[in-house]
């Protein structure tokens, strides 16, 4: 997490960087006076409603918590040291099943963070259509301090556990990854279900999300919460009403944008807005932050926090903080992509953007969302923007249920298909066919899996978009409230026309 302390003297002299002495992070006293995660997810849940027609009974059933696992995992360390290790599992809503939802690593792991994060993922899920309930869980373990091998021996008895109580399969209750997990922890996860149970289970494979691409990965998932961020700033930034009313011109090109954590998602998002045509101009870590109001290139930065590096050594940008002096710099849109409650009462009158792109879940407190509407600051609720994660996870998802590779099976038709087009066009141009050019080549060329899984993604996020873009005007709200109340309309249909299982 950012560091809650006061910084001061910070000694460094470096040829042009900067550090400002008396900046603050919030402390953790007063992030305590903001609602808890839970609540704060509650209390959007509550005040979207208000805009709906479904009964208070329904309501509290929409809201609530259907189960949660809390387990104890022993562990025996390096050293010959036995701990005992707290791990958790919530699934939120069953109307949809399998829920799905990622798996957090983390020293900050608690009971009402996964509620509050599986609650996120139905919700999430609803908004942009994938026929999923939500879930979210994860194991209370700092993992820069577990080897390896202790890791492993966490991941298996994790998933025994929860395999056990039924918690995992591909038609229970899909895993995915989350923070401080990566491929290989799905994939040892994969690997642990499918030698207990996979002789039972013929898509037992499909029991996690976001493992490598040997283990029944697609290509793509990496890199597509951060492809989700970047198509979701891209269709709303096409709107020229909407662009015109918060001062900005429509298109990415020339956008100045700040960046609060810079790990899968922040680098991501910040790698395809570049290439888009916009400016990183900032960016904020845990250990500091860095400003350049000429631009920071996403890839040697990240090259440079992959070695282990603190931000605020990295010596090419033209200001340089050890606190996130960077987050409070005047930019277009600011995309807090680390943890919940980044913005918050008492710091949100200090921020300057135009646009608060929601990378991360939940970054943005009921009194700080106020704060920057009041502001003129147009928000880019979390619900849609960060989709993307999840959206290619079901393609992987369906990937392991067709046990067929996306495209695989009309590729090569696809190309004899245009080939054959393009040898009526020369024909009909009265031009002699010949060898294909490498731009024909390239235009001839069959779909691969990673271009079916970006065009997927974009069609979804479109579409979100939209929806999200209409429900906004038809009831004069914000565009974080329309998002929740489309989830809990779809939500309530779901329920409507199927019923209750009682």
């Amino acid at each position: 997490r950012l560091t809650c302390q006061r910084i001061k003297n910070a000694n460094v002299s470096l040829v042009s960087q900067q550090f400002n002495k008396s900046a603050t992070f919030c402390t953790s006293q007063q992030l305590d006076e903001e609602p808890r995660f839970l609540e704060m997810v509650k209390a959007y849940f509550d005040e979207a409603a208000q805009y709906t027609s479904i009964r208070k009974d329904k309501l509290e059933v929409y809201k609530n918590c259907n189960t949660v696992l809390k387990v104890m995992l022993p562990l025996r360390r390096d050293n010959g040291s036995i701990e005992f290790i707290p791990a958790y599992r919530a699934q939120h809503k069953h109307h949809r099943l399998p829920v799905k939802g990622g798996t957090r690593y983390s020293p900050h792991v608690e009971l009402q963070e996964v509620e509050a994060l599986s609650s996120l993922m139905t919700f999430k899920c609803a908004v942009v259509d994938l026929p999923y309930g939500g879930g979210k869980g994860g194991i209370r373990i700092d993992p820069r301090q577990y080897s390896a091998r202790e890791i492993e021996s966490l991941t298996r008895r994790y998933t025994l556990e929860l395999a056990k109580k039924g918690f995992i399969g591909a038609a229970i209750d899909v895993l995915g990854p989350d923070m401080g997990t990566t491929p290989r922890e799905m994939s040892i996860m994969k690997d642990t279900y499918q030698m207990f149970f996979g002789h039972l289970d013929i898509n037992a494979v499909g029991c996690v999300t976001g493992k490598s691409i040997s283990q029944g990965g697609i290509s793509g998932r990496v890199e597509s919460t951060g492809l989700g961020v970047f198509y979701g700033i891209r269709e709303l930034l096409k709107d020229e009403g909407l662009m015109h009313r918060y001062n900005l011109t429509t298109g990415v090109k020339g956008k100045r944008v700040i960046i609060q954590g810079f790990g899968n998602v922040g680098y991501w998002a910040a790698k395809f807005l570049t290439e888009s045509g916009a400016k990183v101009i900032g960016v904020v870590e845990y250990n500091g932050s860095i400003y350049d109001e000429n631009g920071i290139d996403p890839n040697d930065l990240n090259r440079f926090i992959q070695d282990k590096k603190p931000i605020f050594a990295y010596t090419k940008a033209k200001e340089v903080y050890k606190d996130d002096s960077a987050f409070y710099k005047e930019c277009d849109i600011l995309i807090p992509a680390a943890l919940e409650r980044a913005v918050n009462k008492y710091n949100a009158d200090r921020i300057q953007c135009k646009i608060l792109a929601e990378a991360a879940n939940g970054p943005t407190t009921i009194a700080g969302a106020e704060i920057l509407t009041n502001k003129n600051v147009l928000i880019l609720p979390d619900l849609l923007l960060n989709a993307g994660g999840v959206t290619v996870s079901y393609f992987e998802w369906l990937k392991n249920l067709e046990h067929v590779r996306p495209g695989r099976l009309i590729k090569k038709w696809e190309e004899k298909s245009k080939k054959n087009m393009l040898n009526v066009i020369y024909k009909l141009a009265g031009k002699q066919a010949g060898e294909f050019t490498a731009e024909e080549q390239e235009i001839i060329a069959g779909p691969s899996e990673k271009d079916i899984v970006y065009s997927g993604l974009e069609e979804v996020m479109s579409v979100a978009v939209e929806e999200t873009k209409d429900t906004a005007k038809q009831l004069n709200i914000t565009l974080k409230l329309a998002a929740w109340v489309n989830a809990i309309n779809k939500i309530d249909r779901c329920y409507t026309e199927a019923g209750f299982t009682l």
